[in-house]
């Protein structure tokens, strides 16, 4: 079964989380006032996608309640460009983030109430002019809404969507290089059945191999019950059959 973290474990607790409903090609200025000079800190602040599994809203407000919501899975996290961040009134405790759009770009359903996308945002500052520093954050609990240049679909079906606790691969590296041997070409939903450390299964990789004999590679699915450290072995013979030495992949970090 499935490992599932509830919308409160995920977050973190509900001080310093602001909960808002945008589209994904909506972008907003938010100004935060901190009441003094901020001179000596720094700022920053990435987001990530998540799939909250169910979400309702209360009858009296109509602010949604998460109180039997769980996060299944995500999608990668990004940085937030540094220009996003206005620093000019700095002096004044005034600093201005900028909520990027297209913070998601991958289907949403248009039922509001089920596997509904949430980006969190994490806006973080340190002072720097305290020893030792001290780095404090803010979130956004972004609510992603179905709009007519979004496809509609079910995000938990998208090949970038990593689901929790069922041993997908999350991270990898490998140890390709480049080899005249190697055969050029795109390989799709690449999957290997040798060398394998556990009992992961059903990871499948898109390979393209360029013109001289170096490899990008990506997951197309990334299979369950992998645990870190394990190592997929790609054969030469599923990429051109070349005479190229084989594909090592080690799995980094699995969700």
């Amino acid at each position: 079964m499935a490992r599932l973290l509830s919308f409160a474990n995920y977050l973190g607790q509900a001080n310093n989380v602001q909960v808002i409903e945008m589209f994904p090609s909506t972008q907003k200025t938010m100004a935060y006032n901190f009441g003094g000079d901020v001179s000596n800190y720094t700022f920053e602040a990435d987001y990530q996608p998540i799939v909250l599994d169910q979400l309702s809203y209360n009858s009296n407000d109509g602010e949604p309640n998460f109180t039997n919501t769980n996060v299944t899975g995500f999608f990668a996290n990004a940085e937030v460009n540094p220009s996003n961040i206005v620093t000019t009134d700095a002096n004044q405790g005034i600093i201005k983030l900028t909520i990027p759009a297209q913070r998601y770009t991958g289907p949403i359903t248009p039922d509001a109430r089920a596997n509904v996308t949430m980006t969190v945002l994490s806006f973080k500052w340190t002072n720097t002019g305290v020893t030792p520093t001290t780095t404090e954050s803010h979130r956004w609990g972004i609510i992603e809404r179905y709009e007519p240049d979004v496809s509609p679909g079910n995000p938990t079906l998208s090949n970038a969507y990593i689901q929790l606790g069922i041993g997908a691969i999350n991270t990898f590296s490998d140890d390709s290089s480049a080899s005249g041997l190697r055969t050029a070409g795109t390989y799709i939903n690449v999957s290997s059945t040798v060398n394998r450390t556990s009992q992961g299964v059903d990871a499948q990789f898109q390979i393209v191999v360029a013109s001289d004999g170096t490899l990008n590679i990506d997951a197309n699915a990334r299979g369950i019950d992998y645990s870190p450290g394990d190592v997929i072995t790609i054969l030469d013979s599923a990429l051109g059959g070349g005479g190229a030495p084989d594909v090592n992949i080690t799995v980094l970090t699995t969700a």
